[in-house]
């Protein structure tokens, strides 16, 4: 079907950003709830489900690289009115996820002790840090299958749906993961295992409740009887996967770099920083819902053949993330002692993370730059200009400054500072990029 004879989509921020923002806020309630209810057991074990984690988070930019070229690719094709198309994204998305899945599963079974061991953690803890590791690889399968759904229903137009279903997930993990952490009835206590098995579960659940929805037809993209394998399609997508997974990889490097660093100057340290990046994901969660929504209306904007409206959306939602999230980061910042004492009270940690918190506060505004921007460049197939920006915010900002305080020997407060300093040289470049508009047509060049 010809883009170009295809009637402009009417979308809606609001009803797009709004319930991902809801969802992903209950994500991170999660994660949260998860890291207080482990918090009676200790700093130690606190920071064995941070290292756990982050790995977890890091080595799943396969899965995440391979759902940005669904965004990109559902979203131009549900704006050309051509379904059939989506579904042949979907379904190809979803079998390049399950050779991703299995692959992983297999790898960290051999690496998951190493790879945690990079923070520091000795003994009992990095046991089972690396065991709570290879749990959440188990469940692996699920998680990709629904990453993969989820980002295409966004990309049509359904934000709804995924939180629902996400939802009956999450309120399954924090009951789970209580029960499983210190024993309930007849179930044994399992310590930070159980919040593990906890969150493989809920993973498996919402896994299969969006897959019984999507072969029984419930959903808005539904699947059809054909042949989705195809060596162009595939190449559109990895095109657009690749630089999305360079991207993932220098942000989540850029992560694991700085909390090594961090885990130099004590655990006390270490588990601040942990902590604050999870009330960091709090606010991020509102910056992703408007990229989430962005990368939808530029993509079918796009693919029904109007760039202009493109860029028009993209504009008018940067006005409005940026207005948000700078009353969420002075909200942040007036309360963050506040905030951080609801986490943990040992003196030190806390005045760590007050100070970590101040600093995630001055830097909302800018995120929603990034986010907002970000989401209009992959919604129109530019990935490559974000992994250029990350991967240039990350050496200057994080990779130099942070080597200098360390160097100089400066206090675990200016290695915290390195923050801000990403940020801003993350945010200049992508003003700079977005007003040449070049992206309005980076897809056809794929």
């Amino acid at each position: 079907m010809s883009v170009s004879n295809a009637e402009a989509p009417r979308l809606s921020l609001f009803r797009l950003a709004g319930p991902t923002i809801v969802g992903n806020l209950l994500l991170s309630m999660v994660h949260l709830a998860a890291i207080k209810i482990v918090a009676e057991l200790g700093a130690e074990a606190v920071a064995a489900v941070i290292a756990a984690d982050r790995i977890y988070m890091a080595i799943q930019l396969i899965i995440f690289s391979i759902t940005a070229g669904t965004t990109t690719m559902v979203a131009y094709a549900w704006g050309a009115r051509n379904l059939d198309e989506a579904d042949r994204v979907v379904k190809l998305s979803a079998a390049a996820c399950l050779a991703a899945s299995l692959s992983l599963w297999v790898i960290i079974q051999w690496l998951a002790t190493p790879l945690v061991a990079i923070f520091g953690l000795q003994g009992p803890m990095l046991a089972e840090a690396a065991q709570y590791l290879k749990v959440l690889i188990y469940f692996n399968v699920f998680f990709s299958f629904l990453a993969v759904i989820s980002a295409a229903l966004r990309a049509a137009g359904d934000a709804l749906t995924p939180v629902w279903v996400a939802g009956i997930g999450n309120i399954v993990n924090v009951l789970l993961a209580y029960a499983f952490v210190y024993g309930i009835g007849p179930l044994p206590a399992m310590g930070i295992i159980g919040a593990a098995y906890a969150a493989g579960i809920s993973y498996a659940l919402v896994g299969g409740i969006f897959f019984l929805l999507w072969t029984r037809q419930r959903l808005l993209l539904k699947p059809v009887k054909q042949p989705y394998w195809e060596m162009t399609r595939l190449r559109k997508l990895i095109r657009i996967a690749v630089p999305a997974g360079i991207e993932q990889s220098v942000f989540n490097f850029s992560i694991i770099a700085f909390m090594w660093v961090v885990s130099l100057y004590g655990t006390e340290a270490f588990t601040a920083y942990g902590i604050g990046v999870n009330i960091l994901s709090v606010s991020i969660v509102i910056g992703i819902g408007f990229s989430i929504a962005t990368a939808t209306m530029t993509g079918q904007n796009l693919g029904a053949g109007r760039p202009d409206l493109a860029e028009q959306a993209a504009r008018r939602n940067l006005k409005i993330s940026f207005a948000i999230m700078a009353v969420v980061g002075l909200v942040i910042g007036l309360n963050a002692r506040l905030i951080g004492s609801f986490f943990i009270n040992e003196p030190l940690v806390l005045d760590y993370l007050v100070a970590l918190t101040i600093m995630v506060a001055i830097v909302q505004p800018m995120m929603s730059i990034e986010f907002t921007l970000g989401g209009a460049l992959r919604g129109a197939g530019d990935t490559r200009s974000p992994a250029r920006i990350m991967f240039t915010g990350f050496l200057f900002g994080r990779v130099v400054l942070t080597a200098l305080f360390f160097w100089l020997g400066l206090s675990v407060y200016w290695v915290y500072a390195a923050l801000i300093a990403d940020y801003i040289i993350k945010c200049c470049m992508y003003l700079v990029i977005f007003k040449r508009g070049n992206w309005k047509t980076a897809f056809g060049g794929n």
